[in-house]
Formats: structure tokens, C-alpha cells, sequence
């Protein structure tokens, strides 16, 4: 199926919706198969099954937890609903039928220059499945319009969110935190990346953090610092923060190593020098 690029600049000043709506109901079934004229439970399998058409979407082990498509986009309107951040136009794509969902939010009233004509904007963007084919991501951070398109890297500036599998407790409600007080201290945020953008790194100064923060050198994490084109503080931020919410396994130790890291390279490299 051909997936269509999430083009940040197609909502700039509007909300898009493609695809099935967000807002269906499902549930979780059990699974069972003809057998002798009859029928059998199949063990530790459910179906997700839209109560509105009855079509099954997937067949899930018996360990995953629903979260419904609108739950989180609820949870992320309910963040916004207190904050003076102006329009908030949102671009959001469902598609296989309403199994997989994907949503960018952005906050162009508190777009500014980084660096000439250079500009960022707060974005947030949310990825949720029902068949398993990705994770549950919240990604927040922003965006700068050099790179218009959020299916291309290096464009993206990662300050929070997580990414977890659909089991056990999934911290919805501390990720439209880090989105609340991201968005509030936006201009102190973009203070350090104005320093930072044109800060040199050393490779060594850099392992030196990680070794304190990380404890150990992901090759992951080395690999993808290998390809920056231009080593700066900035370039090294979204490196390792880009790793904390995309490389954890668990979102409870997504959130620990990027408390880490983004306060390392505050107390590290501060906006004033």
C-alpha cells in the first residue's frame, strides 16, 4: 500500500484529516477456529475488532492493552486546553482501515528564527497501531521549516515523549506533560538551541558525557553521530535525545535517560556561553 509523506507545510494554517475517521469504537475478542464441526479457543490470542463495521483489524497476543486512537488525541486536546499557544492546526492520517493512526500536531504562534532564515516551530507527533506494525510514539519537540517534511531526518528536534509496545501501563498522561512544559518554556528552550547551533563538539567531549550519562556507548547512538554532517552541541542533542525516545525499550526508561541528558547538556553547555 502506498503510504503517503506527513507534509508538515499541507496544514500549516489548517487541520487535515485523510483516511477513516479516528473516533470509531473496538474492542478486544477471543479468537477461535472450526474444529470438528464445532468451534476452539486458540489460547493467549484476541482479535481487535471495530464495533461499528465488525471487522477484525488484527490478532493480538492476550498481554496487549488497547489504546484507542482517540484516547490519546483526548488526552493530548485536554494538555492543550489550558495554554495560551493560538491555533493549533493538525494534520491527522488514518489508515488499513482505521488500524493505524498517524497525527502532527503544530504550534506556529510560537514559531522563531533559529538561526537567519532558519525557523522552528513546536510539533508534536503521535504514531498509534491496532496490527502491531509500529509502537505507541509521542514524539515532542519541534520542527524546523527547513525540512518541511516530518518523514525526513535531520530536521526534528526531539525534546520528550516515548515510545512503548501495548503492555502494561502506558504513560500517556506524563508525555502531554512534557508537551504542556515544553510549550510554556519554549523561548528558554530556544535559548539553548540558538547557542548550541553553532557550538563545536569534539568526538571526545561527547563520549565523555555519554559515558556519564549513558553508561556504556550504544553503537546505535555512535552510528547515527557518525553520519552528522556539521558536529555541534546542537547536532549531538538530537542525537542522543532522538536515542532516549526511540531506543528505550520501555517508556519508563525512555523518560529516565532523557531527564538525564537534557539536563547534562543544560548544566554542560548553558544558553549564555
Amino acid at each position: 500500500m502506498l503510504r503517503h509523506p506527513v507534509d508538515l507545510a499541507s496544514h500549516l494554517n489548517q487541520t487535515v484529516t485523510r483516511g477513516h475517521p479516528a473516533d470509531f469504537p473496538v474492542t478486544l475478542v477471543p479468537v477461535d477456529c472450526a474444529v470438528d464441526g464445532g468451534h476452539k479457543a486458540i489460547p493467549h490470542r484476541l482479535a481487535v475488532v471495530r464495533q461499528d463495521t465488525g471487522q477484525p483489524i488484527a490478532v493480538v497476543s492476550d498481554r496487549y492493552v488497547l489504546l484507542r486512537h482517540q484516547q490519546i488525541l483526548d488526552a493530548v486536546d485536554a494538555a492543550l486546553k489550558p495554554l495560551d499557544v493560538g491555533p493549533v492546526p493538525r494534520g491527522i492520517y488514518v489508515d488499513r482501515d482505521g488500524a493505524r493512526m498517524r497525527a502532527v500536531y503544530k504550534f506556529p504562534a510560537l514559531a522563531q528564527a533559529l538561526a537567519g532564515n532558519d525557523e522552528i516551530c513546536p510539533c508534536l507527533q503521535i504514531r498509534n497501531t491496532y496490527d502491531g506494525t509500529t509502537r505507541i510514539t509521542i514524539s515532542v519537540g519541534a520542527f524546523r521549516f527547513v525540512c518541511t517534511n516530518l518523514a525526513v531526518g535531520g530536521g526534528g528536534v526531539f525534546a520528550g515523549g516515548f515510545m512503548a509496545v501495548h503492555a502494561g501501563e502506558i504513560p500517556i498522561e506524563d508525555a502531554t506533560k512534557q508537551l504542556a512544559t515544553y510549550l510554556r518554556d519554549f523561548d528558554r528552550v530556544l535559548g539553548f538551541y540558538r547557542a548550541w547551533i553553532g557550538y563545536p563538539l569534539k568526538t571526545e567531549v561527547l563520549r565523555q558525557l555519554f559515558d556519564e550519562e549513558l553508561d556504556s556507548r550504544p553503537e546505535r547512538l555512535w552510528q547515527s553521530w557518525q553520519r552528522v554532517s556539521t558536529p555541534t552541541v546542537y547536532a549531538a542533542y538530537n542525537v542522543a535525545t532522538s536515542y532516549a525516545t526511540h531506543g528505550m525499550r520501555t517508556a519508563t526508561a525512555a523518560f529516565d535517560l532523557l531527564g538525564r541528558v537534557n539536563r547534562a547538556f543544560q548544566n554542560r553547555f548553558p544558553a549564555g556561553n
